[in-house]
């Protein structure tokens, strides 16, 4: 006896609404600091996902109770109350599942990033795991511009490999993610990769693809020249920040360091020649090569979200039935009292 009456305490602690609200609280709590100071990863702790984790099991535990009312306010026949009953076991049902499908996305749910040079590919697998091995492509990035020269859209053009064949070509843009499978790839950013070329006294030339912040070591000096930024649209008024991203008058800010220290800062525009010392040496920037910034993510949990978001909108629709029938029963009841009332007046006047 006292054993399931401990089991009856436990079971009302765990399901009470005040356990559910400090949860809710705690987990909007950290979700701000999450979003404040680790917006990439705090959903993915593990405090996080404990916390998660017990608000689905208090909601479930609700939804458990509601589901108990509901039957028995359909086994005495009580229609009102039955629809009342049912509407909130939707909108606790509704709860539970979102909740669950978070807890699985965190769990089982998968994110990352993927930088893919124009004309080069990458494997999917390096950031999320895949069923079989894919790879992303890049086939052409494209920007639209308005007239005052700010982006209206990114496009990026990829095709889609496995390891022996094309699976399909895609077009993906902002809001407008591909959906491959079980994953889905988001047009996230973008940037430009400078084509750095490098000649010794002697005729030496080197050439490579250079990042923002990457360095190139000049043949035949110790001087190493620093990519710092590119500038597509550069204004003197504007500083290191572009004008607009369309490249109206492209340059390169870059830095000229020796044996660590800093000797030097310019802009350059294309195949401007530039001297890094008294000798010959020099370097030109023959251009940029754009690359994409894709975010890749896997999400099983979005199922359950949808159908717990079809109950949460029956569950509102239905909330208010029973209030409707309520006032229709009341207004029946007065207007068939009124008439009693009269019908009296006439049978038996003063």
């Amino acid at each position: 006896m006292n054993k399931m009456l401990r089991t009856k305490k436990m079971h009302r602690l765990l399901s009470s609404m005040k356990i559910g609200l400090g949860l809710l609280a705690l987990i909007g709590l950290t979700s701000i600091i999450g979003t404040l100071y680790a917006p990439d990863g705090f959903s993915r702790t593990f405090f996080f996902k404990m916390l998660l984790l017990f608000l689905s099991f208090n909601i479930g535990l609700c939804s458990l109770n509601q589901l108990a009312r509901c039957l028995k306010a359909g086994v005495k026949g009580r229609t009102a109350n039955l629809s009342r009953q049912l509407a909130l076991l939707l909108l606790h049902g509704g709860v539970a599942l979102v909740l669950v499908s978070m807890v699985v996305n965190s769990y089982f749910g998968y994110s990352g990033e993927l930088r893919i040079v124009q004309g080069s590919k990458e494997n999917i697998a390096k950031v999320i795991p895949t069923e079989k091995q894919l790879f992303l492509m890049l086939d052409t990035f494209k920007i639209e511009f308005n007239i005052d020269g700010s982006p209206s859209q990114y496009y990026s053009y990829v095709t889609v490999l496995d390891k022996n064949s094309v699976q399909g070509h895609y077009c993906l843009s902002v809001n407008h993610p591909l959906n491959y499978g079980k994953i889905k790839i988001y047009q996230q950013s973008f940037g430009y990769l400078v084509k750095v070329e490098a000649e010794s006294c002697t005729g030496e030339k080197v050439e490579k693809l250079l990042y923002e912040g990457q360095s190139l070591q000049v043949p035949g000096t110790g001087r190493t020249v620093k990519m710092y930024k590119y500038i597509p649209n550069f204004d003197p008024a504007y500083g290191m920040i572009s004008k607009t991203l369309r490249p109206d008058n492209p340059r390169m800010l870059f830095s000229v360091y020796e044996g660590g220290t800093l000797v030097g800062v310019g802009v350059a525009s294309q195949d401007e020649k530039i001297s890094v010392d008294d000798s010959p040496a020099h370097v030109r920037f023959r251009g940029v090569q754009p690359f994409t910034i894709l975010k890749v993510k896997s999400d099983p949990g979005l199922p359950l979200a949808a159908i717990g978001g079809v109950m949460l909108i029956v569950g509102v629709c239905l909330s208010g039935y029973p209030r409707k029938a309520d006032r229709r029963k009341e207004l029946s009841a007065s207007l068939k009292a009124d008439s009693e009332s009269v019908d009296s007046i006439v049978d038996n006047p003063q």
